[in-house]
């Protein structure tokens, strides 16, 4: 089956189809690159018969800007859609140890894989607690990046995710209260 996966959890915007990868790192214009990258890696449309998309967890507006691009093009489209814990494509790659991502406010999202399989759900930390949480646990994600003492620095790719089961519902997966809230 022709799956195309997407995935807009971190800085890098990145998605997949058969053997074509694209991605592009951009703190900020999800929106803007998402499109150009999908076109990038599919020739037809017509070739993609499901949809994958990291769902989280991760900042609101990325997060937003993949799962909404994945329900749409799935709609219209006319094929199935499915969610996927985005740290899920790395640690399965890892193996064994703790996937971390960069959650802002000085923290981190961080999940513990045994056997490439996660171990209950993801938590928001002080990058600090990580070791405390998973002492001796081998440390890899993009939040190394930013905290270079966690570890050792890996990215997500949407191409891990054709492998992961995906059967989360396809909505963001936040952890915690988006940072802008409406004025009182």
């Amino acid at each position: 089956m022709s799956v195309l996966a997407m995935d807009t959890s971190t800085a890098h915007c990145t998605v997949a189809f058969g053997l074509r990868r694209a991605g592009v790192v951009a703190p900020t214009g999800h929106a803007e690159h998402l499109a150009a990258l999908i076109r990038e890696v599919v020739s037809s449309m017509s070739d993609v018969e499901r949809i994958v998309v990291g769902v989280g967890p991760g900042p609101y507006t990325g997060l937003r800007v993949g799962v909404v691009t994945a329900a749409t093009m799935a709609q219209a489209l006319g094929i199935p859609v499915a969610g996927v814990c985005s740290l899920d494509g790395l640690g399965r790659r890892l193996g064994d140890g703790v996937v971390v991502t960069d959650a802002r406010r000085r923290e981190v999202f961080a999940a513990r894989y045994r056997g490439g399989r996660r171990l209950g759900d993801p938590l928001v930390l002080p990058p600090a607690q990580v070791a405390d949480k998973w002492p001796g646990v081998h440390v890899v994600g993009p939040a190394v990046q930013r905290y270079p003492d966690l570890g050792e620095f890996a990215q997500l790719e949407a191409a891990d995710l054709v492998d992961v089961t995906a059967d989360l519902p396809v909505h963001p997966w936040y952890l915690r209260e988006p940072d802008a809230t409406p004025a009182s």
